[in-house]
């Protein structure tokens, strides 16, 4: 991660409040020397270093690599989890996981709806299998039906 705190070391050099109110005479005739280029070049220091800081900060936000930012700030979700490893659970369809319904996972909510789908289509297969028996050969589901299903 290239992106670092500005220190206040950084900026000691570059406050303006250190400057003339107005460019001064050269030392030689007694004055600060500031011109009015040196004044406003003084001037655009803080905020072209500020800039600067600031533009590394975007690009480690857009990094993939290990080295981002994303990758360098814990989620708290699991032991030394990312933001950089949920966005790959999100991008891999696997983040419903972290999300809950009351105290089930929206992963294991899901397992268990699909489950309880499977077992009633296959009650309602067989039910509709007997009837369909019933109604095209007259028998009744009881006698086709060892364990004495009936519907």
């Amino acid at each position: 991660m290239k992106a670092k705190k500005i220190l206040n070391s950084e900026i000691a050099d570059l406050k303006i409040s250190s400057l003339p109110s107005r460019p001064t005479a050269p030392t030689a005739f007694g004055g600060k020397g500031f011109t009015a280029l040196q004044m406003k070049e003084a001037f655009d220091r803080l905020p072209l270093f500020i800039i600067e800081k600031f533009n590394t900060l975007i690009e480690d936000i857009g990094r993939s690599d290990s080295d981002s930012l994303a990758a360098a700030m814990l989620t708290g979700l699991s032991e030394g989890h990312t933001l950089t490893d949920f966005f790959a659970d999100i991008k891999d369809g696997e983040a419903a996981e972290y999300f809950m319904l009351g105290n089930e996972s929206l992963n294991a909510f899901n397992t268990r709806i699909t489950n309880l789908l499977k077992q009633h289509t296959t009650s309602i297969s067989t039910a509709l299998s007997k009837i369909n028996d019933t109604v095209i050969d007259g028998g009744t589901p009881y006698s086709r039906d060892s364990g004495g299903y009936v519907i």
